[in-house]
């Protein structure tokens, strides 16, 4: 199809108010995509969402909106747990689904997930589109340019204190009372399916598939406290993975809620030297750094124009709008559900090496 896509948002909490929601109803879309339902199934907060930003159709009840809402694609914006039986639902309709990150908890729901939507013939994009960034795509031309010569290792990693933390979330206003608990329960929870997902799809996306994975994980803080509720931390706070990527070397991701935000610079080492991310520059250090010289690359992807640039969330907004370009021309995506597989595989095989303290090899590919 060429015209306009016609677009559901499922989960009105944080991610949504603060970026997809003000993105979705720009009026640079128009002709593109159109935002015409939304569906959460907090008390109010589908309407209150549907109200401030104009928004044609609320629904409280998932199956209502499946049934009844006037969309073609809808995009998942709602705890990792539920991604898997939100998406095989939409998917069952006929409808192209966008997952925010990370798109299942396991691989035989991605199996599951990625068989379904071809046996209906509707598309799937996973976020985070991390090769979509130009830096990132810089860092791999440099690397498979012999930049650095043999590649050794890289590490990258993401920590934050934790949700509780965040300004957005303030009592007494349903559209911003919005409970962060999910993320430290399973299944779904974690700082490496919420952050780490980030790196690991950065890693793959320039290494290639990693074909083992070893690590450690644990709970650094047993309890938080939310609006007054104390929440009994179940799902791993800390997580440390190593990664074999076989003759291209070792890579480190963690993640982590306990501690200070650190969205740690990817860095990446080889038989000649160096390439790292520093202040908005791909640098190359080393013996090739004179023929590499330090480059500005756009941090955000090219589908991020206008006005775009300047609201929260626009790397999930660009994910969107790449299902949106996908479905209108027919695409097949670049932010592949096959390579969201893999990146799960690694998270989940990684909780078991650490449990386990052996090595766990990994099948899936992209």
């Amino acid at each position: 199809m060429a015209g306009e896509v016609k677009i559901g948002l499922v989960g009105c909490g944080s991610v949504s108010q603060r970026g997809l929601l003000p993105h979705l109803v720009m009026d640079d879309l128009a002709g593109r995509c159109r935002l015409t339902a939304v569906c959460d199934n907090a008390p109010g907060r589908a309407e209150a969402t549907a109200e401030r930003f104009g928004v044609p159709q609320a629904f409280a009840d998932y199956d209502r909106f499946l049934a009844e809402a006037d969309v073609e694609a809808v995009t998942l914006a709602t705890p990792i747990g539920l991604h898997f039986e939100q998406a095989m639902a939409a998917v069952g309709v006929g409808k192209h689904v966008h997952l925010n990150k990370a798109m299942t908890v396991t691989v035989h729901e991605a199996d599951l997930l990625i068989e379904a939507a071809g046996a209906k013939g509707v598309k799937l994009v996973a976020s985070p589109g991390q090769m979509l960034r130009p830096m990132l795509q810089a860092v791999r031309e440099r690397l498979e340019a012999g930049a650095i010569g043999r590649h050794y290792f890289a590490i990258n990693g993401m920590s934050f204190p934790g949700h509780e933390n965040e300004g957005f979330r303030q009592e007494g206003d349903v559209l911003t009372a919005v409970d962060p608990e999910w993320y430290y329960k399973q299944p779904g929870g974690g700082p490496m399916l919420d952050m780490g997902v980030y790196c690991l799809h950065t890693l793959t996306g320039i290494l290639g598939p990693a074909e083992a994975v070893v690590g450690v994980s644990g709970i650094g803080l047993p309890e938080r406290t939310f609006m007054g509720k104390t929440v009994q931390v179940e799902a791993d706070d800390m997580t440390i993975l190593t990664m074999d990527f076989g003759e291209r070397g070792f890579a480190v991701v963690y993640a982590g809620f306990t501690a200070g935000s650190d969205a740690g610079r990817l860095r990446l080492h080889g038989s000649e030297g160096t390439i790292e991310l520093a202040d908005g520059n791909v640098v190359v250090g080393g013996q090739n750094a004179a023929e590499f010289p330090p480059t500005c690359a756009e941090r955000l992807p090219d589908l991020v124009e206008g006005a775009h640039r300047e609201v929260p969330e626009a790397h999930v907004y660009a994910d969107i709008i790449h299902l949106v370009d996908c479905v209108r021309g027919d695409g097949e995506p670049v932010v592949s559900a096959e390579h969201a597989r893999h990146v799960i595989e690694i998270m989940e095989r990684g909780y078991i090496a650490a449990s386990t303290g052996g090595r766990q090899e990994l099948t899936t590919t992209f």
